[in-house]
């Protein structure tokens, strides 16, 4: 166990494990598992190609059961049977003779569909039976009339009736399997019946669509909805009942065209193909050593080269192993002779000292050195921030107070002492959001009041009428924003567009959501700027800049919001001359 636990802790152990882990396992995982999609993809190619076949032996059957429809049809439409099925005689001549003249026009219609071995039969309302002009064959009239046919036939007089496989109605050929397809025969304006028609084809001739396809081992019947055999490549099993199936019964319920399933402890792929207007279903079923006998011929083969394979990757294994090991094994004993000489402390750990332990402690406290210096930038560079933007909101513009009070005292020359308290109370505010540093962020309801206040004094300054429209949804009053965010974008409008224009500006702000976010868009109707002035805009270079209520410009808020919520989020201006400007901003929810 110790030599294990030394092989299991050493370079050369670990990294032989992880080769085998990440190479030989994988490969047999591999392998294994493309050996069994191949036999899925094989299963499916098989499947489609039967299903191909299912298809055409699907279109041969409609064929033969068109034909048989035809047949029926042409009795149907014939009004002159109801006259010999309707007519009781008294003279046993003149009955034989219309007997012979319905049957000789049963035999025409034979020789028509010569091809189609089958038996038809007319039950009239007279109770007599017609039939094809047969030698040696007789009719079997109590298997026939053992059918009570109008009953039978009642529930859907105007539609072709079909009764699955059972032996022939005549007597020499009791051992003959057929299906059968019937019609009550009924007058056009009456609807009253006055006969039955009977036809039967013999099974042989489903039996030929499908007899071709046939292989060892493989499994072809036609079933209908009761599970009852119409044919059979089986033929013994031909007009019995199918054994209780639930792998075809849950085939046919999903309406899948194949599945796998055992059978009698034998696999077995089912496809499944209903016929087209009926309700009987074409089932083949083949043996899955049957569609694997290719494959396993394979089996053994890859089975060797996987060993082969297998034993060489092993052999690599120890040789690339020890190409890795024998250099780390060199610099773990350089480590552990360095240690052992004092020259360091050394570390008391509980695991027995090896090379990856003495390379992963190096590792561990240069990675935490690594992370400590980092941590570090990040705090400095926030506190810079931080600091930077503290100082921003304290440089009020000596040119911004000096014009405000001058213009509080020529209130007091004009005598309008009653807008004084008003504009110094609009003074005080702004000045204490500006200066307040207990809170970076205000909600958006608490800027738009510092936006008026801004707004009351600039009119008070210039003499300008300035109307402001809000608006912003009711939901994002209570959201927060970083202050003295909108501020220097209503500066700007009105020093750039709405100052120049000497007339009366209005400025709208419009809020709302925006994606996963909020959208604030700023619009005035001044003058408009060029891209030039634009430009000198976002570089602080304007001829006005030196009258901004603080050091906060438009560049600065674009900074700030890319600092604090990411390059997703910033500010952009658009503007025509002449027709105004709109700034849009976009920055995250902040609750």
């Amino acid at each position: 166990m110790g030599k294990l636990r030394a092989f299991k802790n050493s370079i050369f152990g670990r990294l032989f494990l992880t080769f085998i882990l990440l190479s030989i396992i994988p490969m047999s995982a591999i392998g294994l598992v493309s050996f069994k999609v191949s036999e899925r993809l094989l299963d499916a190619q098989v499947s489609r190609s039967n299903t191909d076949t299912l298809e055409q032996m699907d279109k041969n059957i409609n064929v033969l059961l068109d034909q048989v429809t035809a047949i029926v049809n042409i009795y149907n439409m014939n009004n002159e049977l109801e006259a010999n099925l309707t007519k009781t005689y008294t003279n046993i001549y003149e009955q034989l003779l219309d007997q012979a003249k319905v049957e000789n026009s049963m035999l025409r219609y034979s020789f028509a569909f010569d091809w189609l071995n089958f038996q038809s039969f007319l039950i009239g309302q007279n109770g007599l039976i017609y039939t094809q002009n047969y030698q040696n064959n007789i009719v079997d009239p109590t298997r026939l009339l053992s059918y009570n046919w109008k009953e039978l036939l009642a529930a859907s007089p105007d539609r072709i009736t079909w009764l699955s496989t059972h032996k022939s109605f005549l007597k020499n050929n009791e051992d003959s399997n057929v299906f059968t397809a019937a019609k009550l025969l009924q007058t056009d304006n009456t609807n009253k019946s006055y006969g039955v028609f009977v036809l039967s084809v013999k099974e042989t001739s489903l039996y030929n669509i499908y007899k071709g396809l046939l292989s060892e081992g493989k499994d072809i019947f036609i079933v209908d909805e009761n599970m009852n055999i119409i044919s059979n490549s089986t033929r013994g099993l031909v007009g019995s009942k199918l054994a209780d199936d639930p792998n075809l019964e849950k085939l046919t319920a999903n309406k899948e065209n194949y599945n796998v399933s055992m059978i009698n402890n034998q696999k077995y792929l089912t496809l499944y193909k209903k016929v087209n207007r009926m309700n009987w279903y074409i089932v083949e079923r083949i043996p899955m050593t049957l569609i694997y006998k290719d494959i396993d011929v394979l089996k053994s083969k890859i089975f060797y080269i996987a060993f082969i394979c297998i034993l060489l990757s092993l052999i690599a294994a120890v040789l690339i192993s020890r190409t890795f090991s024998l250099p780390l094994r060199k610099l773990s004993r350089r480590i552990q002779s360095y240690v052992l000489k004092g020259n360091v402390q050394t570390v008391k750990v509980n695991a027995p000292v090896n090379e990856m332990n003495l390379l992963a402690t190096e590792y561990d406290k240069m990675i935490h050195k690594l992370e400590s210096t980092i941590s570090e930038l990040v705090k400095n560079q926030e506190e810079k921030r931080v600091a930077e933007l503290q100082a921003l909101q304290m440089q009020i513009n000596p040119h911004f107070l000096y014009n405000t009070l001058n213009s509080i005292k020529c209130l007091v020359w004009v005598q309008k002492t009653h807008l004084i308290e008003p504009t110094i109370n609009a003074l005080v505010n702004l000045l204490e959001h500006t200066i307040n540093r207990s809170h970076e962020y205000i909600s958006i309801k608490d800027e738009v009041e510092n936006m008026d206040h801004y707004i009351y004094i600039q009119q008070i300054r210039t003499s300008n009428p300035i109307t402001m429209h809000y608006h912003i949804d009711e939901e994002l009053l209570s959201y927060k924003l970083p202050k003295l965010l909108l501020q220097p974008i209503i500066e700007n409008a009105i020093f750039h567009g709405l100052e120049p224009n000497s007339s009366e500006g209005t400025i709208s702000v419009y809020g709302s959501r925006y994606r996963d976010g909020i959208r604030i868009e700023i619009i005035d109707n001044g003058v408009g700027m060029t891209e030039q002035e634009i430009e000198s805009i976002w570089d602080d270079s304007g001829e006005r800049a030196h009258s901004r209520f603080s050091g906060i410009g438009v560049r600065n808020v674009d900074e700030r919001l890319k600092l604090n919520f990411g390059r997703l989020y910033g500010l952009t201006i658009t503007s025509q001359p002449g027709k105004g400007t709109s700034v849009a901003l976009t920055l995250p929810i902040v609750l």
